[in-house]
């Protein structure tokens, strides 16, 4: 059973608390039955683990699974999403997505301008925009100044 980190106001994540009783159970020679007991009090156990009241047992058993396959359990824990993941771009600078919005918004294939030149550009346009749409607005005001 995969729990979301517990919240940053309890003390230790259930990620790290999986990580350091996985390895000592694996490497260490701790036996699961002693591991799983000492996991199955945290908070996520007892607090969050969306079944009201879990009972010693459930609560054993959860942990006995997540520490039988530790690993795994604690990177799909650590995992931000796929969604997060497409976001980066590691061969990009961190301003990627606002570079690749002002491209298409200039109609530009590519640019050797920063970034910065580049936004500027578009505000320049957006500027030219707006006092063209103003020109060619009737005038609505009257003799009373409204």
């Amino acid at each position: 059973m995969v729990f979301h980190p517990n919240p940053p106001d309890e003390p230790p994540a259930l990620m790290e608390a999986l990580a350091v009783w996985g390895w000592a159970v694996q490497h260490g020679g701790i036996p699961l039955e002693y591991a799983a007991a000492v996991l199955a009090d945290h908070n996520c156990y007892v607090k969050h683990s969306g079944v009201p009241d879990p009972t010693d047992s459930e609560r054993w058993i959860w942990a006995a699974e997540d520490l039988a396959d530790w690993e795994t359990v604690v990177a799909r824990m650590a995992w931000p999403g796929d969604d997060a993941v497409d976001k980066e771009r590691w061969d990009q600078p961190g301003d990627w997505a606002m570079r690749e919005f002002l491209l298409r918004r200039l109609r530009l294939p590519g640019s050797h301008e920063s970034t910065d030149r580049l936004l500027l550009r578009h505000c320049d346009e957006q500027i030219a925009e707006c006092k063209r749409r103003l020109a060619d607005q009737p005038d609505t005001r009257t003799d009373e100044g409204n």
